[in-house]
C-alpha cells in the first residue's frame, strides 16, 4: 500500500479470534483480532455503504446481531459472520471467506424466514431439535456406574406411555403438513406411517392378552374375575369389554387413508389404553423403536450434512444430501440399519458428540 494513500480506519464486530487478509481491490493489509476488527485501507477501497460501527450494548442486539443469533441458535456455523454498521445507520451481515468480504444479502432464503416470523421454521431448521435428542439419547449413561447405556435403553427409559404420546403429537402435526408442506410431510411419513401405528396398536392388544393370563384370579359370589390396572373385570366379560372394542379401534386405524383420520383413529386407540391397561415397563413396540430411530438417523444425517460441513465419504454436499434420500427412499431399509449408517458417519467425519452439546448449552 501507498505510504502517501489516505486511509481510513474501520472497525468491525466479529466473534473470531485472528485473521489476515488482503483487500480484494488494492492489497491493503487488513488486522483482525478478537471480537474487533480493526481495519486500514485506502478511502477508494472502502465500501461505500460501511461507516464506523458504534458499540451496541450487550442486552440489546442490532438488525444484524438478531439474525447472525438466530443462526447459531439454529445450529449454523456463524464463525465468519459479523455485523457492520452502513451510513445510512442500518445494520448488515457480512461474511469473510479466503480473505474475501461480502455482504449477505437479504433476499437468503433463511433470513427471509427470520423477517417472516422472527424466528426460523422448522422445515428450514430439518427438525434440528431431533438431532439434539438423538445426541443427547447416545450418550445417556447408567445412574449407578455412570457408563453409557446405549440408544435403545435410553428410548426404554421414556416408558412405554411416551410412544402413544409421541406418535400422537407426531401423526397430528403430519394431518397438518399434509396440506400446508407436503415435502417436509413425506419425509416425516416415510416413518412415521399408518403401518407402524397398525403394530403398535396389534402389539398393545398382544400384551393386554399376556398380562391378563398371569393376573391373579378372584371370586366373587362364585363367578371369576381380574383386576386389571385396577378395574375388576370378570372373566367371561373380557372379550366384550377388553378385547373386542381394542379390535374395533385397530380396524378403523388399518381401514383410514388420509393423514387426519389416521391421526384421529390413533388418538381414539390412545384414549382406550389409558382406560384399559397402561404401565411404565410394558414393553413398546419393536415398530415403534424402528421408526424412532429411522427418524432420528434421518434428520440428524441430514442437519449434519446442511449445516455442519459433513458428508459421506468422497461425496460432496450435494451428493451426500441425494444419497441420503436415495438410502430413506428404499422400503426395505429398516430404522435400525440407517442409524448404524449414522454412527459411522459421525466416526467418519470425526463428530464429538459431547462437544457438540457443551456447544448449544452456551
Amino acid at each position: 500500500m501507498n505510504p502517501n494513500q489516505k486511509t481510513n480506519n474501520i472497525k468491525i464486530k466479529t466473534n473470531m479470534k485472528k485473521v489476515s487478509v488482503k483487500c480484494p481491490k488494492c492489497g491493503a493489509n487488513l488486522e483482525v483480532e478478537a471480537a474487533e476488527v480493526n481495519v486500514v485501507m485506502p478511502v477508494h477501497c472502502v465500501p461505500t455503504s460501511i461507516a464506523v460501527e458504534i458499540p451496541v450494548p450487550a442486552n440489546k442486539l442490532n438488525e444484524a446481531e438478531a439474525k447472525i443469533e438466530a443462526l447459531r441458535n439454529a445450529g449454523v456455523n456463524v464463525a465468519n459472520l459479523f455485523s457492520i454498521r452502513g451510513t445510512d445507520g442500518s445494520y448488515e451481515v457480512g461474511r469473510l471467506t479466503d480473505g474475501q468480504f461480502a455482504v449477505v444479502p437479504d433476499d437468503d432464503p433463511i433470513f427471509a424466514a427470520i423477517r417472516a416470523s422472527k424466528t426460523i421454521p422448522d422445515r428450514r431448521l430439518f427438525r434440528r431439535w431431533v438431532m439434539a435428542q438423538v445426541f443427547h439419547m447416545m450418550t445417556e449413561t447408567d445412574y449407578k456406574t455412570g457408563q453409557p447405556i446405549g440408544f435403545t435403553a435410553a428410548l426404554r427409559r421414556k416408558g412405554y406411555k411416551y410412544q402413544w404420546e409421541m406418535v400422537v403429537e407426531e401423526l397430528r402435526v403430519q394431518a397438518r403438513l399434509n396440506v400446508t408442506d407436503p415435502e417436509n410431510f413425506a419425509e416425516r411419513n416415510r416413518w412415521f406411517n399408518r403401518g407402524v401405528v397398525v403394530q403398535m396398536a396389534t402389539d398393545y392388544i398382544k400384551l393386554v392378552r399376556n398380562i391378563v393370563t398371569k393376573l391373579r384370579i378372584r371370586s366373587c359370589k362364585g363367578v371369576p374375575y381380574v383386576r386389571l390396572d385396577g378395574t375388576n373385570i370378570f372373566i367371561k366379560d373380557l372379550p366384550t369389554k377388553v378385547y373386542e372394542p381394542l379390535e374395533k379401534l385397530l380396524r378403523s386405524i388399518r381401514n383410514t387413508r388420509q393423514p387426519a383420520a389416521l391421526y384421529r383413529a390413533t388418538t381414539n386407540f390412545y384414549k382406550a389404553v389409558k382406560e384399559t391397561c397402561l404401565f411404565f415397563d410394558m414393553e413398546q413396540s419393536r415398530a415403534f423403536k424402528d421408526a424412532y430411530k429411522g427418524a432420528g438417523a434421518f434428520f440428524t444425517l441430514k442437519n449434519l450434512i446442511l449445516f455442519h460441513d459433513c458428508g459421506f465419504p468422497k461425496m460432496s454436499q450435494k451428493m451426500s444430501r441425494e444419497y441420503l434420500y436415495e438410502l430413506a427412499s428404499q422400503k426395505d431399509l429398516e430404522g435400525y440399519k440407517l442409524f448404524g449408517i449414522l454412527k459411522d458417519f459421525l466416526v467418519v467425519n470425526g463428530i464429538n458428540i459431547e462437544a457438540m452439546r457443551a456447544e448449544w448449552r452456551k
